[in-house]
């Protein structure tokens, strides 16, 4: 990878790919510029920047795949779980980071029309308070939950927002 002049962007200057625990090849193009974004800022304090640790890799697969929207959203934040654990992240931090790209990372929804040609992709923030995600972390250290328990508790407290809804060419 290449750091850029922005000091926070990377360009891949190999492909790079990762293959999930159900034999999903997930891959990222020669050349793509990544800059962390799928990772909310917000929850950087409690789980570090998505450059940092043994997520890093992680990171960079899900931030492609949260840009390109070519899969569903729950899909891709499964898969930056498995990717952690892969690259050595504890199994209880790793489902920390999950809860947090869950909680504040991007969604989507893919309408492909009835014509074949187009789509419509409807964007959609997810917020929880800094409060809430740090009650949620302090809940994963201490019971352990299963990460359906972990969208479920989530599911009850994340407000989304539509932000943008485009029809693209196919």
């Amino acid at each position: 990878m290449q750091w850029l002049n922005d000091g926070r962007s990377m360009k891949l200057k190999h492909e790079f790919s990762y293959i999930d625990p159900n034999g999903k090849l997930w891959k990222v193009p020669k050349n793509t510029i990544v800059d962390g974004a799928s990772i909310p800022q917000a929850f950087w304090t409690i789980i570090g920047g998505p450059y940092e640790g043994k997520y890093r890799n992680a990171s960079v697969i899900h931030d492609y795949h949260c840009d390109k929207k070519t899969e569903n959203w729950q899909d891709v934040h499964l898969m930056f779980y498995h990717a952690c654990i892969t690259g050595g992240t504890s199994i209880t931090k790793a489902k920390i980071m999950y809860a947090a790209v869950y909680a504040g990372g991007p969604r989507w929804d893919v309408t492909i029309l009835k014509s074949g040609k187009e789509k419509i992709i409807t964007t959609t923030t997810a917020t929880t308070s800094s409060n809430e995600m740090k009650e949620i972390s302090e809940w994963i250290e201490s019971t352990n939950p299963s990460l359906e328990e972990i969208n479920s508790r989530l599911d009850g407290i994340v407000v989304e927002t539509t932000t943008n809804r485009k029809q693209i060419k196919i």
